[in-house]
């Protein structure tokens, strides 16, 4: 489990390094492509912005220990080996999948449709629905319906609102909805599955861990560049192990027949 908005944080020092660049080349007197240095920046704020969402709602979930949740963060999506999920709560109203939206400007739901500053976003509700259905398949069949997906927005202050099969709240209403949500789990449940989630989500990826796992044999050497073919003993040497053999067990044979002899000698009357 990574840090809460790790994965964002990553992304935006990739995009400030790019950004150093471009604005190194412009220095110098390159030629710089001046709409590529604004979507640059764009990029790097953007990303700084949705690590910091992540955070503010990490936090938020950190108070919900004491009513019986715990959160994992920043973990692998199953089956998208280069993609995160950035958080997961699991507590007594089932495993609720959270993506945090550090969005600005004015944010609404009508009819069903989420609209922030007047475009529709309906590309996030479905990304986190397709967050939590890979994670239902990793859980039992009996806690499968116990799953939830959420859009928080860590700048809002929206009460929930179900916008196709996803509820959409702001980030001081996130824990009204964890804890209406109906009991589902156990205190043993949300152990289980919590730890059970951890090192799923944990794990390296799938791919690298068959590569690493995967060694090829190599030959045995005998000094550089030559190799030493091992092969099955010759004709001859089974023959000799087998003649061997034979003459170990006539030995065998002649001492019984001795100590028998003896024997039968030491209690003849």
């Amino acid at each position: 489990m990574g840090a809460p908005g790790a994965g964002a944080e990553e992304q935006a020092s990739r995009r400030a390094r790019r950004l150093a660049r471009l604005r190194e080349e412009a220095a110098r007197g390159d030629e710089v492509d001046q709409a590529m240095l604004r979507r640059a920046l764009a990029d790097q704020r953007a990303w700084s912005v949705g690590a910091q969402g992540e955070r503010q709602v990490a936090e938020v979930l950190t108070t919900m220990q004491r009513y019986g949740w715990t959160a994992l963060h920043d973990v692998h999506w199953p089956g998208r080996p280069q993609a995160n999920i950035d958080h997961i709560a699991i507590g007594p109203g089932g495993v609720v999948v959270i993506d945090a939206k550090n969005w600005s400007g004015t944010v609404t739901v009508r009819d069903g449709v989420l609209r922030q500053n007047g475009y529709q976003r309906a590309r996030q509700t479905d990304g986190v629905a397709q967050a939590a259905a890979a994670v239902t398949t990793l859980l039992a069949p009996a806690h499968r319906t116990a799953t939830r997906a959420v859009l928080c927005l860590a700048a809002q202050d929206l009460d929930v609102e179900p916008v196709t099969g996803v509820d959409v709240v702001g980030r001081w209403q996130l824990p009204e909805l964890l804890l209406g949500l109906p009991p589902r789990l156990s205190v043993y449940d949300v152990a289980d599955i919590a730890r059970a989630l951890q090192g799923q989500l944990d794990a390296p990826r799938t791919g690298a861990r068959a590569r690493r796992g995967r060694t090829k044999r190599q030959p045995a050497t005998s000094g550089p560049g030559r190799t030493t073919t091992r092969r099955g003993p010759s004709v001859l040497g089974r023959l000799v192990r087998l003649g061997l053999t034979m003459v170990g067990l006539w030995v065998t044979w002649l001492i019984v027949m001795h100590l028998l002899t003896s024997l039968a000698a030491q209690v003849a009357p």
